[in-house]
């Protein structure tokens, strides 16, 4: 799986361990908008212009969507049709995080949460969707540590 990553690792950089979200959790995200009324109207006209196009969209995504940490930085990789990464350097990271929802509850997931003051990532990094979260997210920070302790 670190082929997945080659087209962005440093010379210097290697993967410590990739991560796959759990498929299960990551099709519930979308298909519980269908018990919210808000979305009906954008949802039937995507029905009607193809009964194929939302599942099929969906696990082109989910096929495309890894998270990995390296010993420098943490990587996503998604994309629907063509791969985009994004990533975040151990010495930006200011806090972490686990969020788990209702969903991840009864799928035992949850989201790994890491925040960055830097201006290019306005939003937090997540990675979404990751079993064991909790377990995960002790691995992740031990690197950060054992990085920045360098």
């Amino acid at each position: 799986m670190q082929e997945l990553f080659d087209e962005v690792l440093e010379k210097d950089e290697e993967i410590i361990k990739v991560i796959k979200p759990n498929k299960k959790r990551y099709l519930k995200t979308f298909y519980w908008m269908l018990c919210i009324p808000i979305f009906w109207p954008h949802i039937l006209v995507m029905l009607i212009g193809s009964l194929f196009t939302l599942p099929f969209l969906i696990s082109k995504g989910y096929k495309n969507t890894y998270y990995a940490y390296t010993n420098k930085r943490l990587i996503v990789r998604s994309g629907m049709f063509a791969n985009s990464y994004d990533s975040l350097e151990y010495e930006d990271i200011t806090s972490t995080s686990v969020s788990v929802g209702f969903l991840d509850r009864k799928t035992k997931t949850g989201s790994l949460i890491f925040v960055s003051p830097s201006s290019h990532h306005e939003h937090p990094m997540t990675f979404a969707n990751i079993e064991n979260p909790y377990e995960m997210i002790k691995e992740i920070k031990e690197q950060i540590n054992t990085y920045n302790n360098k």
